[in-house]
């Protein structure tokens, strides 16, 4: 099941598919990757509007991590951090986005976690081992 964390691999094969006007020569990536922002808060905005997500802030705020990458499975994704387990807000996410697996819930949360993080409500860190930890 793809996930949001593997179109960031997409953009490399997209600049060299891509056609760029003169100007935005060498900025290829730069491009790309804005788009790929843009989408995705457009996304999280219109498909994830009527699900308060100010729990996932606050726990994040409050010292828990969200770990993901291709080498987290979904269940590691979705038991963590264990503080939202009680709100069952994975799984309205997941409702929400008409995910019917672990996989496309686990899809799913790390498209709410990528909008929030691209409204600038959490922060998240990249590390050598090619995963990323939402905080």
């Amino acid at each position: 099941m793809a996930r949001p964390v593997d179109l960031e691999t997409t953009l490399d094969v997209l600049a060299a598919k891509g056609e760029f006007e003169a100007g935005e020569e060498g900025r290829e990536a730069d491009v790309l990757q804005h788009l790929l922002r843009k989408a995705t808060a457009e996304t999280v905005r219109v498909r994830l509007r009527r699900i308060n997500l100010s729990e996932i802030v606050h726990a994040l705020e409050n010292g828990a991590t969200v770990r993901t990458g291709d080498q987290v499975s979904a269940e590691e994704l979705l038991t963590s951090p264990p503080e939202l387990e009680q709100h069952d807000l994975h799984e309205t996410i997941g409702c929400q986005l008409g995910a019917t697996n672990d996989f496309k819930r686990a899809s799913a949360v790390e498209l709410a976690l990528e909008g929030l993080f691209l409204a600038r409500k959490i922060s998240k860190l990249g590390s050598d081992d090619g995963t990323m930890s939402y905080g």
